[in-house]
């Protein structure tokens, strides 16, 4: 009965996917939805067809890193992974519908926060990679605490890959971990405006700060209990920043590794932490380092992260931002660009963006203070007006602007003469249709 459940439910799935292919709509969910009604056994199925598991959750950078670490092995093992971003359980499955293989060598998958207890029920990680816990869509997932202890209590009995920068993770307790950091560079602070988090959580005393990298990711200690940036095994350090991309040094203490001038093309120090852990796992896998080198290297950033698309000989940067450090971090890497530009900022509130949109006053809204050469300013999405306001509100003089309907207007927009570059920063369920508007002007 079993086997018959789970060919029904690969059936039903392989018939949604062709369906909606038909349709030219993604089968990034709902086919593995179909075969998961059917078949509510079928990530043990996986977890049987997979020889070796990678799961990569956090607040932020889950897509480039699992889309990294698959862009490192991939070209030598058969992989099974969900590259496009639908990291709950219905992608997941739907991953496999779409690749379905009798075996993988080695299986990669980024797991939405809120799902690791229902994925990590059946599927049972070898390795098990965190990011970094920010608050992001409270009203779904609770305060910090909930989501750190979501995430470090689902590691389970697998190899623990850690952000050492990230005091919330570095108290993982379990034997089997080893960490990574970023060390302290040019775009490194002092102080920070967006911290989601600055009290040990050990003694719940207030944590001393050397630097900030990414929001409260950095060098800290606890002056009252000790508690402290445990030692990393893999380090990205030497880092220089070129044209609003990185060259660095990547370190393994253990074995005494260095991989030296690395060209890392994509933007933001927050990506610096996406690649290190990538890297981290491709050594503990003991992929050769010149490899290793030479796919990071060739990486380019896909699905709305800092993506770029030449569009009537300019380029359209795509920039997903769901949360306060991500939209902060996002208006850095643009205040770091001097090219005249539009900035778009389209605001949703549906289930899948939260429905709470408080958020955006925690972000670092004057930051926009220092961009320089913005030649145009739209708001779009359903709480256009909202994200109007939180700008009004900062110390970036607000005067021209323009609501608008970013399905139908985006065109205009980079149509813009007087702008070289666009900057398009959608909530999640606007990224998908933003990216698909801004792909069918690439082809006209």
């Amino acid at each position: 009965m079993k086997n018959l459940r789970f060919y029904l439910a690969t059936f039903a799935g392989i018939t949604a996917k062709l369906l909606l292919k038909l349709l030219r709509k993604d089968a990034t969910s709902a086919p593995g939805k179909i075969a998961y009604k059917i078949c509510p056994d079928i990530l043990k199925e996986i977890d049987r067809r997979c020889r070796f598991k990678i799961l990569v959750s956090g607040t932020n950078g889950k897509t480039t890193t699992n889309n990294l670490i698959n862009w490192i092995i991939s070209p030598d093992k058969t992989i099974l992974s969900n590259l496009k971003g639908s990291n709950m359980v219905n992608g997941i499955i739907s991953a496999f519908i779409n690749n379905l293989k009798k075996s993988y060598e080695i299986a990669c998958f980024e797991v939405d926060e809120g799902s690791l207890p229902v994925v990590t029920k059946d599927l049972k990680a070898d390795i098990f990679v965190t990011t970094n816990v920010f608050r992001d869509q409270l009203d779904r997932y609770g305060e910090l605490d909930r989501v750190k202890d979501l995430i470090l209590s689902h590691i389970n009995g697998a190899l623990a890959v850690i952000n050492a920068d990230d005091p919330n993770l570095a108290s993982y307790s379990g034997e089997k971990k080893v960490f990574y950091s970023v060390d302290e560079n040019a775009l490194s602070r002092l102080a920070n405006v967006t911290l989601d988090s600055w009290f040990c959580p050990v003694c719940n005393s207030q944590l001393e700060y050397t630097f900030y990298n990414v929001g409260h990711l950095g060098k800290y200690i606890c002056s009252q209990c000790g508690y402290k940036n445990p030692e990393s095994r893999f380090l990205i350090t030497n880092i220089k920043s070129e044209d609003g991309s990185f060259v660095f040094d990547f370190m393994d203490r253990e074995n005494g590794t260095k991989i030296q001038d690395i060209r890392w093309k994509v933007g933001g120090i927050y990506n610096l932490y996406n690649v290190c852990a990538a890297m981290s796992v491709a050594m503990l896998l003991g992929i050769e380092t010149n490899k290793i080198k030479d796919r990071v290297e060739t990486f380019t950033n896909k699905l709305g992260r800092m993506e770029e698309v030449e569009v009537y000989g300019k380029q359209v940067v795509i920039s997903l931002v769901k949360n306060p450090i991500g939209m902060s971090e996002t208006l850095k890497v643009i205040a770091d660009d001097p090219c005249p530009k539009a900035i778009v900022f389209i605001l949703n509130d549906n289930a899948a963006d939260g429905k709470d949109v408080s958020w955006i006053w925690d972000a670092d809204f004057d930051i926009l203070s220092e961009v320089k050469n913005i030649r145009a300013l739209f708001f779009g999405g359903k709480r256009k007006e909202d994200m109007a306001l939180r700008v009004k509100y900062s110390s970036f003089e607000l005067k021209d602007f323009e609501f608008i309907d970013f399905e139908k207007d985006l065109k205009k927009v980079i149509s813009l003469e007087e702008a070289h570059k666009i900057y398009i920063l959608p909530t999640y369920t606007a990224l998908f249709k933003t990216k698909k508007i801004v792909e069918s002007l690439k082809k006209t």
